[in-house]
C-alpha cells in the first residue's frame, strides 16, 4: 500500500518554528480536513443504507429473496469500497490496492458472485464500513472542539471587546472559563491568543495524522489480502529482444494472454494472484492454464515452469526481479 508523507518532511536544519507551520504549506493538509469531515456523513450513509438491508435479509435467509438480498448487500459493500479507496488515495494519498469488483463479461454472473463472496476483503470490508460511524464521529467531535477552542483563543480580544458592555467596565461573569481561571480581563484575553494560535497549529498536525491512520485502517480492511503483483508485460511478441530463438517453438502456439499467464506461473504467482493482475475472475485462469498445459504437453503447473525456464522463454532475472507494478 503505497502513501505520501503526511506532509513535506523538513530537513533537520529546518528551524523549529518552520516545522510547526509545515501543515499550512502543504495542500495535504486540506484535502485531509476535507477527507475527516467526510467521515462522519459517509459513515452514517452506509450505517443507514447497510444495516437495513442485512437485517432483512437475514430475516429472510430461509428464502430466495432472502439470499438475493443479502448477496446484493454485500455486493453494494464493494462499491462502498471502492469509493472509499478512491477518497484515500485523493485526499489521503494512500493507494489501496483493491480486488476487482467487476470481472470480464463472458464470466457468469454465478462465477463472478462466487468470487467476491469468496475474496477476504470483501468481509473485511463490511466491517470497515460499519467502523465509518464511531471513526466519523469522533473525527467530527474532533475538529468541532479544535476549530471550536482555538478560534476562541485566537480571537479572545475582539471576542472580549464585543462581549463588554457599551458603557466601560469589564464583564463581571467572564465570557470563558477554563476550571477555576475566567478571562474577564483585556489582558487576559489577549494573553490567550498565542495559546490559540499554537493551538490551531499542533491541532493541524494532530488531524494530519488522524486522516493518515484512517486511511491505514482504510488499506486494512479494504486491500486485497494477495501479494504485490507485478504489471504483466504489455505484449510478448515473436522477437529476438523479448522471446529467445530456442523458445519460440515451445510458445509458438501460445497466445499473447497465455504466454503472460505462463511467465506469471513461472514466478510462483497463484491462480487468484494472477486473476487480479489480468482483472479478471480465477475461473478464466484456470482456463488459460489448462490450454496452456495442453499446448506444452506437460501434466502440471510445475512442468510448465521448468518447460518455461528451460527453454529460456523465463530467466532467473525474470523471476526474481519482476517488473513493478
Amino acid at each position: 500500500m503505497a502513501t505520501v508523507p503526511i506532509y513535506p518532511a523538513p530537513t533537520p536544519s529546518t528551524p523549529l518554528a518552520l516545522r510547526l507551520l509545515a501543515p499550512l504549506g502543504s495542500r495535504w493538509t486540506y484535502l485531509r480536513l476535507i477527507y475527516l469531515a467526510l467521515a462522519f456523513p459517509l459513515g452514517l450513509l452506509y450505517f443507514v443504507s447497510l444495516l437495513p438491508g442485512f437485517v432483512a435479509g437475514g430475516a429472510l435467509s430461509w428464502t430466495i429473496p432472502g439470499w438475493a438480498l443479502l448477496i446484493l448487500m454485500v455486493i453494494i459493500t464493494r462499491w462502498y469500497g471502492d469509493l472509499e479507496a478512491e477518497l484515500a488515495r485523493r485526499l489521503v494519498g494512500v493507494e489501496i490496492r483493491r480486488p476487482p469488483t467487476w470481472y470480464e463479461r463472458d464470466v457468469p454472473i454465478r462465477e463472478q458472485a462466487k468470487q467476491v463472496l469468496l475474496d477476504p476483503s470483501t468481509w473485511t470490508g463490511i466491517v470497515y464500513l460499519f467502523s465509518r460511524f464511531p471513526l466519523g464521529l469522533t473525527a467530527f467531535v474532533t475538529m468541532v472542539v479544535w476549530i471550536t477552542w482555538s478560534a476562541a483563543f485566537t480571537f479572545a480580544p475582539v471576542i472580549y471587546e464585543v462581549w463588554t458592555p457599551a458603557e466601560g467596565g469589564l464583564h463581571s461573569a467572564g465570557w470563558l472559563q477554563i476550571g477555576t481561571w475566567t478571562i474577564d480581563t483585556r489582558a487576559k484575553a489577549w494573553a490567550v491568543v498565542p495559546l490559540g494560535i499554537a493551538g490551531f497549529l499542533v491541532g493541524l498536525h494532530g488531524l494530519n495524522l488522524l486522516a493518515w491512520l484512517y486511511s491505514r485502517w482504510a488499506g486494512l480492511m479494504l486491500g486485497t489480502r494477495a501479494r504485490d503483483i507485478p504489471a504483466p508485460p504489455a505484449m510478448l511478441e515473436d522477437g529476438p529482444a523479448v522471446v529467445p530463438a530456442r523458445a519460440r517453438g515451445v510458445v509458438a502456439d501460445l497466445t499473447p494472454r497465455e504466454r503472460e499467464v505462463l511467465l506469471l506461473i513461472a514466478r510462483g504467482y497463484s491462480n487468484a494472484e494472477i486473476a487480479e493482475a489480468f482483472v479478471v475472475s480465477e475461473g478464466t485462469v484456470k482456463t488459460h492454464v489448462k490450454r496452456i498445459l495442453a499446448k506444452l504437453d506437460v501434466r502440471d503447473r510445475t512442468q510448465a515452469a521448468i518447460l518455461a525456464f528451460d527453454s529460456g522463454f523465463v530467466t532467473p532475472e525474470m523471476a526474481s526481479e519482476p517488473e513493478p507494478r
